[in-house]
C-alpha cells in the first residue's frame, strides 16, 4: 500500500512539474489576461463609483472571469502541447476575449471621463448597435 502511494505520488508530482514547466514558458499570455481583466475591473469600478451603483457582488466577477480564462488558457495549451497540430487555439480562442475586454477597457474608460475621442466615440456607438441585434 506504502509503495503504492509513493508511486502515485512521484507520478502526479512528474505530470505537474512539466505542466507547471509549460505553462512558465507561456507566462506572457497569462500575465496579459491578468492585466486586461485587471484594467477592466478597476476601471469598471470607477465607473460604478462615478454612476452611484457599486456593487461588490459585480466586483468579484472580475476574480471568476480571471481564473475562468486562465482555466481555458491551461486548457488550449494542454491540448496544443499534446496536438501539436492544433497550435492555432491559444490564438483563435483567446484572442477574441481579450479583444472584448480591451473594449470594454475603453468603453470604462470613456464613461469615466478619462478618454475623449470623437472616432472613440463613433467606435463603441457602433459596436453597442451591433450587440442589440
Amino acid at each position: 500500500m506504502k509503495t503504492k502511494l509513493i508511486v502515485y505520488l512521484f507520478s502526479f508530482g512528474a505530470i505537474y512539474s512539466e505542466l507547471i514547466g509549460y505553462f512558465l514558458t507561456e507566462k506572457y499570455q497569462f500575465i496579459a489576461i491578468f492585466f486586461v481583466v485587471l484594467l477592466d475591473a478597476l476601471f469598471g469600478i470607477a465607473k460604478a463609483f462615478k454612476l452611484g451603483n457599486f456593487e461588490t457582488k459585480r466586483t468579484f466577477k472580475a476574480v471568476f472571469m480571471l481564473v475562468a480564462f486562465w482555466l481555458l488558457l491551461a486548457t488550449v495549451l494542454t491540448i496544443e502541447k499534446g496536438f501539436p497540430f492544433a497550435s492555432f487555439l491559444s490564438e483563435a480562442i483567446l484572442l477574441p476575449i481579450l479583444v472584448f475586454q480591451i473594449i470594454s477597457i475603453l468603453k470604462n474608460m470613456q464613461l469615466v471621463g478619462v478618454l475623449n475621442n470623437k472616432v472613440l466615440t463613433r467606435i463603441l456607438t457602433n459596436i453597442d448597435k451591433h450587440k442589440e441585434i
